[in-house]
């Protein structure tokens, strides 16, 4: 077990080692400005921390990649979110694709996910992201083949990783525009989807002992659609209460109308 533990140690701090050079690489062409920093390497990092839990063997190949993976999900939600699809950006994001991808097949995939979140076209409230990050993600490691084989399957697993990733945004998504599932009418049924199928015992059969940073995430995610939830219940028994009180005081000053029994 201790082995284990060094193992999934040194594989964090390779993956978010990478992460950061990828990040400081490519800072310029990127057009990160000084404000910008701290955020855009945080973001890498704690995305190389959740992908390094995503490996099958706890390799440092599949930690490297990890680390790979965060950088390149970063500067594809900076070309997106951060730089509004600007064509000078997209250029950017293309060319870095095209220089640390070997693989034509996950270029091609993070090109045809750009073009459908910049046309509006994304599905399920902007869900259809996840099982494409996750594929991507997970092609980068080299182990989507084996988390193919282990899960039975991919969308189901990307989906739900995209609620998680939704939900810890949520507040700033709204503010900045930005597609976030909890901003459409199935908020509560996302929420619930969230909260089923990414229960305690699942995720750690999921995700096992390398997974540990990610499944503290998902945690962290739980309780906060837990509290999301209690919220719109409480706004829902206000409002229910308040139109019952209306309705009593209309019938009460309403002529002809009496609330005593004939």
């Amino acid at each position: 077990m201790a082995l284990l533990d060094v193992r999934m140690s040194l594989n964090c701090v390779l993956a978010a080692l990478l992460a950061v050079a990828y990040s400081f690489q490519h800072c310029r062409s990127l057009r990160i400005r000084r404000s910008e920093l701290f955020r855009y390497l945080a973001k890498s990092v704690n995305l190389s921390l959740c992908y390094a839990g995503l490996g099958v063997n706890g390799t440092f190949r599949e930690a490297a990649g990890a680390g790979k993976a965060a950088f390149l999900c970063c500067a594809y939600d900076v070309v997106t979110d951060w730089r509004g699809f600007d064509t000078a950006a997209q250029a950017t994001f293309e060319d870095i694709l095209r220089r640390r991808l070997a693989c034509l097949d996950l270029e091609t995939m993070a090109r045809e996910l750009y073009e459908k979140e910049k046309s509006k076209q994304l599905r399920h409230d902007g869900l259809e992201r996840g099982p494409v990050a996750l594929r991507f993600v997970l092609g980068v490691m080299g182990c989507e083949h084996a988390r193919i084989a282990m899960w039975g399957g991919l969308d189901d697993i990307g989906r739900l990783l995209q609620i998680v990733d939704d939900v810890l945004d949520y507040e700033e998504d709204m503010i900045r525009g930005e597609v976030n599932c909890l901003g459409s009418i199935s908020r509560d049924i996302y929420l619930r989807e969230l909260l089923d199928k990414f229960n305690a015992v699942e995720i750690r059969t999921l995700f096992g002992p390398n997974g540990s940073i990610l499944i503290r995430v998902i945690q962290h995610a739980r309780s906060k659609a837990e509290r999301l939830l209690k919220a719109q219940l409480a706004v829902q028994d206000n409002t229910v209460a308040a139109l019952a009180l209306h309705d009593r005081n209309t019938r009460l000053t309403t002529p002809g109308i009496s609330t005593k029994a004939s």
